[in-house]
């Protein structure tokens, strides 16, 4: 189970999605958070989406067929591409009732979040965008050598954790790894990693939809009009830092912000308030370059 409550919406084709939606400012535009790969969103996005909805409500949601979130044992062997999960937060969010959002994609979440873009007719009116450690293509990537191979028969906690950690840590530079005072970042993510529900068959099709994307051709409809914040860590491992600039040459008006020090799961860097701060003036239309620590700054760790 991704979380002790939730709300399930059943689609009319048999995907059930769980979903969350936190904060009560209902005066200010709700924030849509689409996750990446093996990700279950209603875990892995705390404690950053609680923080952020104490200024706006926030929808976080597990991925198709992963954590809450249940394929049909019908269409269990079906595939899906980039578009597919696109119309999947389309939907949601056209039965949550929202006809007004700001969208933030991380990863593979920020290639579902642009194919949204990209979308004609949509439902509803897109007023911010944030796309976080994301490619406009298929990412070089250090990320899916490191994905687990499952050995037959049944495994012990401690051989689950063993085999997800490698995962884990390619998500994060190696002196962020290697600093002690990370710890208990690193061994709470590893949990929550063996705890939670991530079928190999949901990450593979995953790895396909990734494989299958390239939104780059499209990225020039996306209106100039509309304010986008793009941000990558240099130290990426798992969608290298040289792939923002693909989506800097899409969307030309972006702005771009360069994270130095920083691995792939960003929002483990710096402090829970920092990134709050950041992520609500981008989207209440402030200035955030003054926000950025300079090249010469080391990364604060967060705290959880």
């Amino acid at each position: 189970m991704s979380s002790h409550a939730y709300s399930l919406f059943e689609r009319h084709d048999g995907l059930s999605f769980a979903y969350k939606v936190l904060g009560r400012n209902q005066h200010a535009t709700p924030l849509v958070m689409v996750h990446g790969l093996s990700a279950v969103g209603l875990i892995d996005w705390m404690p950053l989406a609680a923080s952020i909805a104490k200024h706006r409500p926030v929808l976080i949601f597990d991925n198709r067929g992963i954590g809450s979130s249940y394929i049909p044992k019908e269409k269990a062997g079906d595939t899906y591409d980039v578009h597919d999960m696109a119309n999947d937060v389309v939907e949601l969010v056209r039965h949550v009732g929202w006809r007004e959002i700001d969208l933030l994609g991380f990863s593979m979440g920020g290639m579902i979040a642009q194919t949204v873009l990209v979308t004609p007719r949509l439902p509803f009116k897109i007023r911010h965008v944030v796309l976080a450690a994301t490619s406009a293509k298929p990412a070089h990537s250090d990320l899916l050598q490191a994905i687990p191979q499952t050995p037959g028969g049944e495994l012990s906690y401690e051989d689950k954790v063993k085999l997800v950690t490698p995962f884990v840590y390619v998500g994060y530079d190696p002196k962020f790894v290697q600093d002690p005072k990370n710890k208990e970042i690193l061994d709470r993510r590893v949990r929550e990693s063996v705890e939670s529900r991530r079928p190999a068959r949901t990450v593979q099709n995953q790895v396909g939809v990734i494989a299958g994307y390239d939104v780059r051709k499209q990225l020039s409809s996306v209106p100039s009009t509309l304010p986008v914040l793009v941000f990558h860590g240099t130290l990426d491992r798992s969608v290298y830092y040289t792939e923002a600039s693909y989506i800097r040459k899409g969307i030309p008006h972006a702005q771009f912000l360069s994270l130095d020090g920083v691995g792939h799961m960003w929002y483990d860097y710096f402090t829970l308030d920092w990134w709050t701060d950041l992520l609500n003036r981008f989207l209440d239309g402030g200035d955030v370059s003054s926000l950025v620590p300079s090249p010469s700054s080391s990364p604060r760790k967060a705290k959880l």
